[in-house]
């Protein structure tokens, strides 16, 4: 039978398929690699382990959004609790005061007041102590409702604060024994594999310059860290993933993007590949086409290139567009 070489998507998703089914099997043994090329095993545990780490930000920002918010409810508890323990040390003393006051009725008023004009005194006195303490005791009651209600508010946030949690636990686990996998593939390449991946060094030093503004400020920040580390979750400014790069670059021209590169690239405008411009964000997803499976971003810096965080192993640098092949789109943040 003739061989045939396969075709670049082809190979990607046999080797897809083989890490899929190693890393998957509850009955394999730990640390055995999938079968295949080590470069294609190392760049396919990348993809879902950058996957796994945008998963992790996503869910650690979910859990910080509830923990703010049961901090929120828990201030406004407290408050709820004072504001009636005031207004119950007020409907005591009223209580107190209406008691005696009970005990000097109409008659009593009418017996002991010098003239009629005493005697409405008396009775205008009776009634405001009788409209007060009712008036105090509506809000009170009004008070201890709303405390009620936010309590359930506060104990809400705290029960979907804990499910978070144990979400994020998950995640992390699952991030970490891909991450281990994963260096298991480093150590499968040879020295020649990782020199051309761009392990331990710089290979392009060149200037690139964008169009005067916010994205040349962006894409100047963003080739400054060439050199600098790869970190699952690293924020920088000496360590980075690949979001947190593109992330870091922007905020130092003043632009807030959003942490994770699916996030990304929700923002401003879509952009032809033929139409891309130094600073803007170009994506990759897991090869389907599907936007929500975008694992990496990277910013265009000219010429098919493109700089970027890329995985374990690597330096930010400056390397082809092209990537692990399976670009999806490009953003323009600015302009």
């Amino acid at each position: 039978m003739t061989s045939q070489r396969l075709k670049p998507g082809t190979r990607g998703a046999l080797a897809a398929a083989a890490v899929l089914a190693v890393v998957g099997s509850s009955s394999g043994s730990a640390g055995a690699q999938p079968p295949g090329d080590p470069v294609e095993q190392y760049e396919e545990l990348s993809q879902q382990a950058e996957k796994l780490n945008d998963d992790v930000l996503k869910a650690q920002e979910n859990l910080d959004a509830k923990k703010a918010e049961l901090s929120e409810a828990g201030a406004e508890l407290n408050q709820a609790r004072q504001a009636g323990e005031q207004l119950r040390g007020q409907v005591d003393v009223l209580t107190e005061v209406t008691f005696q006051g009970a005990r000097f009725n109409g008659l009593s008023a009418l017996l002991v007041s010098d003239s009629q004009q005493d005697f409405l005194n008396r009775m205008s006195a009776l009634e405001v102590l009788a409209a007060d303490n009712a008036e105090s005791m509506g809000k009170l009651s009004a008070a201890v409702e709303q405390a009620n209600g936010v309590q359930q508010r506060a104990e809400k946030a705290a029960n979907e604060a804990a499910v978070v949690a144990e979400d994020v636990k998950k995640r992390k686990s699952d991030l970490d024994g891909r991450i281990t996998e994963l260096r298991k593939a480093v150590n499968n390449l040879s020295s020649a594999q990782k020199s051309g991946l761009g392990f331990g060094q710089v290979k392009d030093t060149g200037t690139y310059l964008g169009p005067p503004g916010a994205a040349n400020t962006a894409l100047q920040a963003a080739l400054s860290k060439r050199g600098s580390q790869y970190q699952w979750g690293g924020n920088g400014p000496n360590a980075f993933d690949c979001s947190c790069l593109t992330k870091w670059a922007y905020a130092a021209a003043g632009v807030t993007l959003p942490r994770v590169a699916v996030d990304q690239y929700r923002v401003g405008k879509p952009i032809a590949q033929n139409e891309l411009q130094p600073g803007d964000l170009v994506f990759y997803d897991d090869g389907t086409g599907n936007p929500a499976a975008i694992h990496h971003v990277a910013m265009y810096v000219a010429e098919g290139k493109m700089v970027d965080a890329p995985t374990e192993g690597q330096l930010v640098d400056v390397r082809s567009l092209r990537g692990d092949g399976h670009y999806i789109g490009a953003r323009r943040i600015v302009g």
